[in-house]
């Protein structure tokens, strides 16, 4: 059972990272959803600001551990994302490239205003 609840940590580990990634542009459609993409934004800056685990990963490795499996042993990005295309892992150019996936477009999100289109007159 610590393994299922395992697996559903990591889901949501992964679905918290693609609204950290996406969130930003789609705070531009969906302006409801900005203080909790700017809520989201706040955690992990302070996470990695601290040097701290990020709580998801601590908690699921210690539900793989409960399940006598072998919980992985760098960060959940560098597991499930970075070594399976990268096996060495996160260096400095691989976490460039890891937060200009991340800051690019939210900084294009927030920084950039929306046109504004002018309206036509009919013309009869």
């Amino acid at each position: 059972m610590e393994f299922v609840a395992a697996r559903a940590v990591a889901v949501t580990h992964f679905a918290f990272i693609a609204f950290l990634v996406a969130g930003g542009p789609l705070s531009r459609r969906f302006v409801r959803i900005r203080p909790a993409h700017i809520a989201a934004i706040a955690a992990t800056v302070a996470i990695n600001l601290t040097g701290s685990d990020c709580p998801l990963t601590a908690l699921e490795t210690r539900l793989l551990r409960g399940s006598g499996r072998v919980p992985y042993e760098r960060g959940f990005i560098s597991h499930y994302l970075v070594e399976p295309l990268h096996p060495s892992g996160i260096d400095g150019r691989v976490n460039l490239i890891l937060l200009g996936v991340w800051i690019v477009p939210t900084a294009i999100a927030y920084g950039v205003r929306p046109r504004r289109y002018k309206s036509v007159p009919n013309a009869t």
